[in-house]
């Protein structure tokens, strides 16, 4: 069952340099499953942030519709489209977007003390999301306190919180060591398979791309490529970046 679709999706923007327009999606249409993991892969440029934020409800299309579980975003005015993703979407961004005066679990606890939840209902959801990914020992520490990696987890309990079926991630190893993001894209894993979240994350890296199930590929506005991995597929890493470098480059 299709949890998002996106059809013909231009975003056109003006040149600050002279009257001439250009076109970063070219018309595109994208299909996510519900329980798929993918992975939005490209050059600095080539869209791929700008398709995640027009299907998050970030940004809105030029042309062209987004329909996530079943409504249609697009006809979304600011308000309602901030209020849809706040509550039926999760985000993780590379940067964290960790308040840094606040605890990790204060921080986590924010989307639902927004939504009007009770106290002792939020402690024991946000707990339990510590506890499956492994920092329940530091979640009354500060941001400052923690490592990047331990950051990006806590964005992540913070992302769920909210019990989305889809988050969306843009880039979110990109400040995460080698070692740290082959963690944290193993717990992505493990909340795709256990509490069935269907994800989608925009990369450069082909390394957590290769985490996925699935790669698009965009380059200059258009797909290039659209790769599923088999199970246990080893060479899943290697057929990506064979289409990175048919495709021009991993950036």
């Amino acid at each position: 069952m299709e949890i998002l679709t996106g059809i013909n999706i231009v975003k056109t923007y003006s040149s600050e340099f002279d009257d001439n327009s250009y076109n970063v999606l070219n018309g595109l249409d994208i299909a996510i499953h519900e329980g798929e993991f993918a992975a939005i892969m490209g050059s600095s440029g080539s869209g791929k942030t700008t398709l995640l934020n027009i299907f998050s409800g970030i940004d809105k299309p030029t042309t062209g519709e987004v329909e996530i579980m079943g409504v249609n975003v697009t006809n979304l005015n600011d308000n309602k489209r901030a209020i849809f993703r706040r509550e039926k979407l999760g985000m993780i961004f590379q940067d964290f977007n960790l308040l840094e005066d606040l605890t990790l679990k204060e921080n986590a606890v924010l989307p639902l003390l927004m939504q009007g939840k009770k106290q002792i209902s939020i402690d024991k959801e946000v707990d339990d999301l510590f506890k499956l990914m492994n920092i329940y020992d530091i979640k009354d520490k500060y941001p400052r306190n923690v490592s990047q990696g331990q950051k990006q987890r806590a964005a992540s309990c913070r992302a769920l919180a909210t019990n989305p079926r889809i988050i969306f991630a843009d880039e979110p190893t990109g400040n995460l060591d080698s070692k740290a993001a082959k963690k944290f894209m193993n717990y992505m894993k493990l909340i795709n398979s256990e509490r069935k979240v269907t994800l989608l994350l925009a990369t450069h890296d082909s390394l957590t791309a290769s985490y996925c199930s699935r790669v698009i590929f965009i380059k200059d506005g258009n797909i290039f490529a659209d790769i599923y991995k088999k199970e246990e597929d080893k060479r899943f890493n290697n057929k990506i970046l064979d289409c990175l470098v048919i495709m021009g480059g991993d950036d």
